[in-house]
């Protein structure tokens, strides 16, 4: 072979190595993103659940309170609504 081929098969088997390199470096910069990625989505999703169970608790606390207040007018809502749960979910329908 002459010198110019070996010279060029030594540039190419440079640049090879330096792609394989930049290959490595962008592979692990991949990594790192996916996993902060997960990391970031985890904590939206726990601050998301935080914040729903604080809603649900409130609520819970202010129909407790509700009923408290007027335990007729809650008994009769909840048979009312119970009653056409009962008609909308039988099997006899007319």
């Amino acid at each position: 072979m002459s010198d110019q081929t070996n010279t060029d098969i030594a540039a190419l088997r440079t640049e090879l190595q330096q792609l394989r390199a930049d290959f490595t470096k962008i592979a692990a910069t991949m990594r790192d993103i996916a996993s902060t990625g997960v990391a970031g989505a985890g904590e939206k999703v726990q601050a998301s659940t935080e914040k729903v169970w604080a809603e649900v608790k409130r609520q819970a606390h202010d129909v407790g309170r509700e009923i408290e207040q007027r335990p007729i007018a809650a008994a009769l809502t909840a048979f009312g609504t119970g009653f056409l749960l009962g008609l909308l979910l039988s099997g006899r329908r007319g």
